[in-house]
């Protein structure tokens, strides 16, 4: 059986900050500077690096293009 790479990332507001979540409420708190991909759901994914400024934002592509995060929001991660 194969497992999915994607995982949920959702912001934690206890530790603000964002946790992959692998399963029975384990996971991983990303830290700035963590690089992974994000999958956009159709079958897209982009490489990014995650950084804290005022908000959590995302830095993609040579010309470090910034996406901030929606902390209401679930993305689909592979860290």
């Amino acid at each position: 059986m194969k497992t999915s790479l994607w995982k949920d990332m959702k912001y934690n507001e206890e530790l603000d900050c964002w946790v992959v979540y692998w399963g029975d409420n384990t996971g991983y708190k990303v830290r700035c500077g963590d690089w992974f991909e994000i999958h956009f759901g159709d079958g897209r994914k982009l490489s990014c690096r995650i950084e804290l400024g005022r908000d959590w934002y995302i830095i993609v592509g040579r010309n470090e293009t910034k996406f901030y995060l929606k902390q209401n929001e679930t993305y689909q991660v592979d860290i």
